[in-house]
């Protein structure tokens, strides 16, 4: 009997061995079609953000897109946070009942690293501060808003962009600010070097391009902390430059667009052939260029905004707003899987297990493989869209079988990243403080090392007595043991408080000098704040 579409289609894909597989689905007309789509969806749907010219109110959120696609009940958006502990600041109130000062019902704790929010006694007017920053899109404006955005939500963005290009409206006042200037201005936005990097790249801007940024990708690139993607960025979305910007929510649209069986940090495809597949989208143009074509900024922020949306990880495929929603490869493959594994022919399904199968074999003994694809990616998402299918048609019996099959195959590409082993670490901190009778309290404070984390920030004293990274034990797999492709559980062994004392009497010796005009530390006079040691997840 002839095959149907949908078994010939789900056979190619299985049984692909070359990247030029996934251009096909990127011909010129269908490229063309794509551009078109996402051009219309974006200038009818997109954020009201700063750096894009538009005035306020912004929102930056993106709750409620795509809220249908979890497919197989695995919710794939961002797990809840844990609980935090007390506000740090509480550790530091005046003690006396007339000192303390409760939080607000509502009030936030101090941010973490990652979440990104502004601490409130640094809150602003952002109404009286949105008067102040110019409604056009700048290359110095793109600049600054793509390192901010880096690692960190759009919404957390905002205030902070706002504030920052009050304070600093142009690339000279930048450079010309002092590091200190800098460092507050971007305290509580986490991820400290992109701010170095901001610094050092505007007074290089003003040294060499006397302050005017530059315009091509190549020139770009030679500023501080400008890479491949913020440079086209800022070329494309400023200046009209025709360059593809390809980031996680761009590869993520790109996997779905064209069936890549890999995840959005492989090499090959977020620093590769991914730029190829998006380079196809950003010059498919009509003959005469016409306006519905949109600008090159405007299809790389399309890209962008809808891989953050509809296609975000807990994209379903089958949204009525997803402009893309007829052209995913993913939802097509779902539903041939889900048509072969529930037809009634046993000897179907038969066929696309042995096919796969056979790729597992051939991935094994390093035959020819497509470059986009993991050499385990068509398997790892076959038997993803199997799980996610059979967990959904066994508890929702409302839910039309083939959108059940579309949303499974749309939420297993791409496949998860590889996980890392944790870095852990014994850090011992002395918390050292000195009440003059005529001023408040004041505490020791040293400046990290220029390089690395948090570099050039300031912190208690401390010293780190035990790192998994540089303990032997951790890189000997033990006999027998085999490997599984989760990381290692790390054991955090507990330090003898000698231990910890003698490495931070060590450290004080060496920071605070007995014979200087500073105030003496008796070390004798110490106490453990805590009875267990104090876990803190960076």
């Amino acid at each position: 009997p002839s095959k149907s579409n949908g078994m010939e289609m789900l056979e190619k894909w299985i049984e692909h061995d070359h990247h030029s597989y996934h251009l096909d689905f990127l011909s010129p007309t269908q490229a063309y079609k794509i551009r078109i789509a996402l051009v219309e969806w974006y200038r009818a749907n997109r954020r009201k953000l700063p750096w894009r010219g538009d005035a306020g109110p912004y929102d930056g959120s993106t709750i409620g897109y795509a809220a249908s696609g979890t497919a197989g009940g695995k919710a794939t958006g961002n797990k809840k946070r844990k609980e935090q502990g007390n506000d740090i600041r509480s550790f530091f109130a005046d003690s006396s009942s007339s000192g303390k000062k409760k939080r607000r019902a509502g009030e936030s704790k101090v941010p973490s690293e990652e979440s990104g929010e502004m601490q409130n006694d640094s809150k602003m007017d952002l109404q009286a501060v949105v008067s102040n920053v110019p409604r056009e899109v700048t290359a110095y404006g793109v600049w600054v808003s793509e390192i901010m955005l880096q690692q960190t939500r759009v919404e957390a963005v905002i205030p902070y962009y706002l504030k920052w290009m009050q304070k600093f409206p142009t690339v000279h006042c930048l450079a010309n600010a002092t590091d200190e200037e800098v460092n507050s201005h971007w305290a509580g936005l986490g991820f400290y070097r992109r701010a170095r990097f901001l610094h050092a790249g505007a007074k290089r801007v003003v040294n060499d391009y006397n302050g005017i940024v530059p315009t091509t990708v190549e020139e770009l690139l030679k500023v501080e902390g400008i890479g491949p993607y913020t440079a086209s960025a800022v070329a494309s979305i400023a200046h009209g430059v025709e360059v593809p910007v390809v980031d996680g929510n761009v590869c993520r649209v790109l996997s779905r667009l064209t069936g890549i069986a890999n995840h959005i940090k492989a090499g090959v495809l977020k620093d590769d052939l991914g730029w190829t597949l998006a380079e196809r989208i950003i010059k498919a143009k009509s003959g005469g260029g016409g306006e519905m074509d949109g600008s090159p900024g405007e299809v790389n922020q399309a890209l962008m905004e809808l891989g953050a949306t509809y296609c975000s990880p807990a994209g379903s495929g089958v949204d009525d707003g997803d402009p893309l929603k007829e052209f995913y490869v993913s939802t097509r493959l779902g539903m041939a899987i889900g048509e072969a594994m529930h037809n009634s022919s046993s000897s179907v399904s038969g066929q696309v297990e042995s096919l796969i199968a056979n790729k597992a074999f051939v991935a094994n003994e390093k035959g020819d493989q497509c470059r986009l694809c993991d050499p385990k990616g068509i398997s790892t998402a076959y038997y993803d869209i199997m799980d996610r299918m059979n967990a959904d048609l066994s508890t929702d019996s409302k839910t039309n079988a083939k959108r059940i099959y579309a949303i499974a195959g749309h939420a297993s590409l791409p496949i998860p990243p590889p996980k890392k082993s944790k870095r852990e670490e014994v850090i011992a901190v002395a918390v050292i403080s000195l009440q003059p009778s005529d001023s408040e309290r004041c505490w020791l404070m040293v400046k990290r090392p220029s390089k690395g984390l948090l570099a050039g920030q300031w912190e208690f004293p401390s010293v780190c007595v035990w790192n998994s990274a540089n303990d032997g034990e951790l890189k000997t797999k033990k006999k027998g043991e085999k490997a599984s492709g989760k990381p290692a559980a790390v054991e955090v062994p507990l330090i003898d408080p000698t231990v910890r004392s003698d490495a931070l009497d060590s450290f004080l010796s060496d920071i605070y000098p007995s014979d200087g005009d500073l105030p003496s530390i008796d070390l004798n006079k110490r106490a453990q704040v805590k009875d267990a040691p104090v876990v803190h997840i960076f």
